[in-house]
This record gives C-alpha cells, structure tokens and sequence, in this order.
C-alpha cells in the first residue's frame, strides 16, 4: 500500500502526487496564493483528496483506469479550476468550488456506479459532468454568476440515470442528456436568462423518462424531449416572455405532460406520439395576457385497433390568448380536448381526426 499525504500553509505552493498500482490513498491540503494539486493513481482502491485555500487554485485529480474510485476536490478562493477524471468500477467524485472563477469538469468513463455532485457559490460557475455506462447519478448546484451546467450521462444499465440541477441567479444554462437507463431529471433556475434543455432516451419496457423543470424570471426557455419510456414531463415557468416545447415519443406506454406559465407573452408547445398501443395526455395552464398554446397529438396509425387515446386540456386565463390543439388517433380509438379560456379576445381552434 503506498499513501501520500501533503498539508502545506504555503504562500507559492504546488503539490504532484503519483501513486503506484495496487491501494492508492492521496490526500493533499494547501492554504494561501498559487495553489496547485495534481495527483494521478493507476489501478487500485483509489481515494484522493485535495483541499486547497485562497489565490491562484487549480486541482486535477486522475485515477486512471482504477476501481473503487473516489475523489474529493475543494477549493475555497479566487481562481477555482477543478477537473477529475475516473475510469472503471465504482466511481464517486465531489467537487466544491466556493469562490471567483469557478469552472469544474468531472468525466467517470465505463466505470459500475458512477456518482457525481459539483456545488459552485460565487461567479464564473461552470459545470461538466460526463459519466458514461455505469448506473449514473449527478447533482449540481450553482448559485451566483455566469452559471452554466452541462451533464452527459448514458447507459444506466437500464437501471438508474438520475440528475439534478439548480442554478439561481444571473446567465443560468442546463444541458442535460440522459441515455439507456430509466431517466430521471429535475431542474431548477431561479433568476435571469434561464434556459434549460433536456433529452432523454432510449427507455425499453416498463415506465422510464421523467423530468420537471421549473423557471423563475423572465424570457425562460425550456427544452424537454424524452423517448423510449412511458414519459412523464413537468414544466413550470414564472415571469414573462416564457417559452417551452415538450416533445414525447413513447414505447408501448403513455406520454404525460404538465406545462404552467404565469406572466405575458408566454408560449407553450406539447407534441405527443404514443407508439404502439398507448394514450396522450397533456395539460397546458397560463395565465396573463398574449399566451400561446399549440398541442399536437397522435397515435400509431397501424390497420389494427391499437394505439390509444388522446386528451388535451388547456385552461388560459387573461386576454389575447391563443390555443390550437391537433389530435390524430389510431384506428377505432378516441380524442378527447377541453379548452377553457377566460378574459376577452381570447381564440381556440381544435382540430381532430
């Protein structure tokens, strides 16, 4: 077993850890000015843990194609840049960014469970998570500055996938794309340009695909396109200027989606395709003035009566608002659409096949 530790109270500091095959164990700590932190284990128990203080921070931390990976980076004042890079087995990584410039990328490759939380403070907050087939579970939280977050995860074993983000004030952005297991995802944006798209796919069977995603402020964008599973979709926004579009294409199952906007000039968009022997379902509430709602429906078109039913709700409350709801349903089966609309100079347009 080879262990290095280093605890250093310095004012110019850099730290390089390499450590040898079999039980790799690093912990390095660093207070004051030009921090640095490299440390690269090969195959083993893998375990590192770097800290770092004030100044000039910069961390990578590196476990080659290791096993029972886990990797801990913090870094408190100034520079922040953090990057840890883990591959095989039973992957698990934290980075905490507090301070300035913060910019964090994690990627856990081909490993068995694959784990990943970033939490950024203050400023320049960045966030990239790549995790790839192992059962993938990520959690980021970003609270002031330019935040960004994009987090890539695959495979799930066609188990798990599971993701969270909150981001709360200033440039918010939040990719996400889940692919091969059960997906789950929540997002939330507080304040100022939120944007947010997520994709997830590739469900085969029983249920999967769930995501909600909710914006607070003005000119919200929400993105949201699940496949493969029995869909399920949340989408709230508050404000003004909102826009969101919810794209669902199921695998022997139903697709489920809830949009609410709150505000003016709001627009909401639902497509919904139940393959083959499933049923739409989809609400859209706004409220204010100038609110757009489009829905489109449909089933499998098969010469069978297969394929389901479809159900369009859409509630607008305030004036100058809009709805179109298009449905096609499969052989023999049914659409059903209920539009209420009160204020004045509302209109609503239903067309079904």
């Amino acid at each position: 077993m080879r262990t290095i530790g280093a605890l250093a109270f310095l004012l110019a500091s850099t730290s390089l850890t390499l450590a040898g095959p079999v039980e790799n164990d690093s912990f390095i700590g660093q207070m004051g000015a030009f921090n640095n932190a490299f440390v690269s284990q090969a195959t083993g128990n893998n375990e590192a843990l770097t800290l770092q203080g004030g100044v000039g921070n910069f961390a990578v931390t590196r476990q080659d194609k290791a096993k029972s990976n886990t990797s801990d980076i913090l870094q408190f004042g100034t520079g922040n840049f953090a990057t840890a890079n883990q591959k095989g087995k039973t992957n698990d990584q934290s980075t905490l960014q507090v301070g300035a410039f913060n910019t964090a990328t994690t990627m856990q490759r081909d490993g068995a469970k694959n784990a990943s939380t970033i939490s950024q403070f203050g400023f320049g907050n960045g966030a990239m998570v790549d995790q790839s087939k192992g059962d993938n579970s990520q959690d980021t939280l970003q609270v002031g500055g330019l935040n960004f977050a994009s987090i890539n995860q695959t495979d799930g074993s066609h188990g798990s996938n599971t993701s969270s983000t909150m981001q709360f004030g200033w440039g918010n952005d939040a990719f996400v794309n889940q692919d091969g297991g059960r997906n789950d995802q929540t997002t939330l944006q507080v304040g100022r340009g939120n944007f947010a798209s997520t994709s997830q796919s590739d469900v085969i069977g029983h249920n999967g695909n769930d995501s909600s995603t909710t914006q607070f402020g003005w000119g919200n964008m929400s993105f949201a396109r699940q496949a493969g599973g029995n869909n399920s979709q949340d989408t709230f926004q508050a404000g003004g200027r909102n826009f969101a579009t919810t794209r669902q294409l199921s695998f022997i199952g139903s697709n489920e989606s809830s949009t609410a906007q709150f505000g003016i000039g709001n627009t909401a968009m639902t497509a919904q395709i139940a393959n083959p022997l499933g049923s739409n379902d989809s609400l859209i509430v706004q409220a204010g003035y100038q609110n757009t709602a489009i829905a489109s429906q449909s089933g499998v078109q098969t010469s069978w009566p297969v394929g389901g039913s479809n159900l369009q709700r859409t509630i607008q409350i305030g004036s100058g608002n809009y709805a179109l709801t298009s449905q096609t349903s499969s052989s023999g089966l049914s659409n059903t659409s209920v539009t209420a609309q009160f204020g004045y100079r509302n209109t609503a347009i239903a067309i079904q096949h």
